[in-house]
């Protein structure tokens, strides 16, 4: 019987399955390639996003820092009051006319302020409503359309001439169209301030000195709706004058005063309501001077 002789130094190699031939990549089909292709652009776009946020961002850092006089917004004013409400209503009072000149150089005016108040022997009793009669005599509005405003929501000042012959009266000029227009200059400079760094005023309510034989000299009455484009800006843009005086408004300044305060002067009268509590009643027009 034969046997099986493996013969020395040969070695039967195992036999293996048929492998399958490799596919090179470049043979992949068109949908994988678009897809892959797809992936690097937009890599590539978002890197070109990137840079040019950086770009964009370091630029701005540099041009910041090459300009050093770039200055934030100029504030509405140079100064403003502090304190409480009652505080900042009175330095407002001190403060203002004492940019106001006569002819002579000296002052034309100080000013007292408070909240609308009748003074009595013994108190200040506060004004419960303003009543404002309407101008008819344009024919834009009837007699009887008149407005009422919240007393306690009112700032007055009462102007004072510092003439000694009279009380509170300006001795020192002859009343004139060009004096009045600087008191109402005046009754709006307090009044922007008063909208700007008061709380809780809706008016404000300017009495002008009296005439010489004591009688009344009419009112400037402000809304804030009546300045609220003039409050958005720097007030010497509006009133560019350091020292006003009588007669020396440039036009521009001139005609701004006269816009804003023109169709806001008053009489005044104050009467007693229906309950007792004292009101104040306005009609156009007033005299000035």
């Amino acid at each position: 019987m034969a046997e099986d002789v493996t013969l020395p130094g040969r070695v039967e190699q195992p036999r293996r399955e048929e492998e399958a031939p490799l596919v090179p990549l470049v043979g992949a089909d068109r949908s994988e390639r678009a897809r892959l292709t797809s992936y690097r652009f937009r890599f590539g776009l978002v890197y070109l996003i990137l840079a040019a946020l950086v770009g964009a961002a370091v630029g701005s850092f540099i041009v910041l820092v090459s300009r050093p006089d770039l200055a934030p917004e100029p504030s509405w004013s140079s100064w403003q009051p502090e304190g409480s409400r009652i505080a900042r209503v009175r330095q407002i009072a001190d403060r203002i006319p004492t940019s106001y000149r006569l002819p002579s150089g000296d002052q034309l005016t100080v000013a007292r302020g408070s909240d609308l108040a009748v003074r009595t022997e013994t108190e200040d009793v506060p004004v419960d409503t303003i009543y404002v009669r309407p101008d008819a005599s344009r024919g834009q509005a009837e007699e009887n359309d008149i407005a009422s405003y919240d007393g306690g929501r009112t700032v007055s000042y009462g102007l004072c001439g510092l003439g000694t012959s009279a009380q509170c009266a300006i001795t020192e000029t002859a009343p004139s169209d060009e004096r009045f227009t600087i008191l109402r200059r005046q009754a709006l400079e307090l009044s922007l301030y008063t909208f700007k760094y008061v709380d809780d005023v809706d008016s404000v309510i300017v009495f002008m000195p009296p005439t010489t034989k004591g009688e009344s000299n009419g009112s400037v009455f402000l809304r804030r709706e009546n300045l609220a484009a003039e409050l958005d800006r720097p007030i010497r843009q509006l009133l560019p004058s350091q020292l006003p005086a009588v007669g020396s408004l440039q036009e521009a300044e001139l005609g701004r005063v006269i816009r804003l305060t023109e169709p806001r002067i008053y009489a005044y009268q104050f009467d007693a309501g229906p309950d007792g509590k004292p009101i104040l009643v306005l009609s156009p027009p007033a005299a000035g001077g």
